[in-house]
């Protein structure tokens, strides 16, 4: 079994994330806690999360808490159908594949991992988008198109709603750069 630990600055809000992904033949499990100054609220936040994908990249299930241990567990096929606790279906949720945790850049490692890219190709998605730390979700659009690649380095412009920037991710797929959002450290 491989490990691999990212630490993330959140450079938005003042804040930190510490992540521990463990991988073997068939899954792929992810724990992290993210600290971070909401200033929505006015103080600060901790959220909790652990995802379980297989090899694909494709999510299995995901745990998230925040720190008033209000917790939110979803469930998914792979493939566009999500569960809630209880084995419910989430229709609202239907094809999304992938998703986006607010207070974290892990999620974008989801849609970029999981395909073979090419510089100039565009892909559109749709995400459960789960806000932190109120733990609310809503599908959403979602652009990721692969710009270029140097030293290891590639670049791809994000965009989602009428918000879009460039993330820089290593060769296996981690942000490196979400400007004025998250850098790694």
């Amino acid at each position: 079994m491989s490990t691999i630990e990212i630490f993330w600055e959140n450079q938005e809000t003042a804040g930190c994330e510490y992540l521990k992904q463990k991988n073997n033949e068939e899954k792929i499990y992810v724990e992290s806690t993210t600290i971070y100054f909401d200033n929505q609220f006015n103080k600060p936040a901790k959220i909790d999360y652990q995802i379980i994908m297989n090899d694909s990249w494709e999510i299995i299930c995901v745990n998230i808490q925040n720190e008033d241990l209000k917790e939110l567990k979803l469930t998914s096929n792979g493939k566009g159908k999500w569960f809630d606790h209880t084995g419910h279906e989430l229709p609202e949720l239907s094809g999304a594949i992938d998703i986006d945790i607010s207070s974290t850049p892990f999620s974008n490692s989801l849609p970029i991992n999981r395909y073979n890219w090419k510089i100039n190709q565009k892909r559109d998605f749709q995400m459960v988008l789960v806000s932190t730390p109120s733990l609310e979700i809503q599908k959403v659009p979602q652009t990721y198109t692969y710009v270029s690649e140097r030293n290891g380095i590639r670049v791809f412009k994000y965009e989602s709603n009428h918000y879009a920037t460039f993330i820089s991710v290593d060769k296996a797929g981690y942000v490196l750069d979400y400007p004025n959002v998250f850098i790694r450290r």
